[in-house]
């Protein structure tokens, strides 16, 4: 069978598959719009996605955005993401030093932005993208993170072919969030702690959507 979603590539790495899940969930007489999608890839396909996923739930109590288990990719795409959730300008996720320069990870704030709460759910597989998204918006106070601490594997990297075939990535910068803090090695610290348990396995429970959940219910404001 053929994989789950879009098939993309990008340099020497070899062809992934990238999917993006929206739906919205019931929370009384509104709605809370989930996103999840797999990897940081294929911006022509997957930005579309999930700036419609958006869009078509300006007016929900809220947003949950599911990056466990995404591995990262392109950094400028939580740039681009964020700007759905952030209306000022010159903002920052944070800022990536090289030997003679730095770059700042700006977010691109869209012509129309959604105001209300949002939440991130993360695990200890959600890594370098997904901890700069999650950290930048945790330090603009912007997001609210629900779940495990990340992998702590946040460098910017390159990926080398060598001469026979195999690939070989290493860092070529530094990274740190708008906060301070250094993702490489800590990982993001989650607001709300929620670790799977082996009861909430077995009965089909997602402790983290739940508890994101509760908290946007908690916070729901009208977006009218």
């Amino acid at each position: 069978a053929q994989p789950r979603g879009q098939k993309a590539s990008i340099g020497y790495l070899g062809p992934a598959y990238v999917w993006l899940d929206a739906r919205q969930i019931p929370l009384g007489e509104q709605k809370v719009q989930y996103i999840a999608f797999n990897l940081f890839l294929d911006p022509a396909n997957l930005m579309p996605q999930f700036g419609n996923a958006v869009e078509s739930c300006m007016k929900c109590a809220g947003f949950v955005i599911d990056l466990r288990g995404n591995p990262g990719g392109l950094g400028a795409m939580a740039m681009g993401m964020a700007g759905w959730f952030v209306d000022q300008k010159d903002t920052y996720l944070g800022t990536l030093t090289l030997r003679k320069t730095a770059l700042k990870f700006v977010i691109n704030p869209r012509p129309q932005t959604y105001s209300g709460p949002l939440a991130i759910l993360v695990d200890g597989t959600a890594a370098s993208t997904s901890e700069i998204m999650a950290g930048g918006l945790q330090d603009l106070h912007r997001a609210r993170i629900f779940g495990e601490r990340t992998a702590a594997a946040a460098l910017p990297s390159v990926v080398e072919k060598l001469p026979n075939g195999d690939a070989f990535q290493y860092a070529i910068a530094n990274y740190v969030s708008e906060g301070g803090k250094t993702l490489e090695g800590f990982g993001v610290i989650p607001d709300v702690d929620v670790l799977p348990t082996r009861a909430a396995l077995l009965a089909h429970k997602d402790d983290a959507l739940d508890a994101a959940i509760e908290w946007i219910k908690s916070q729901r404001t009208d977006n009218e």
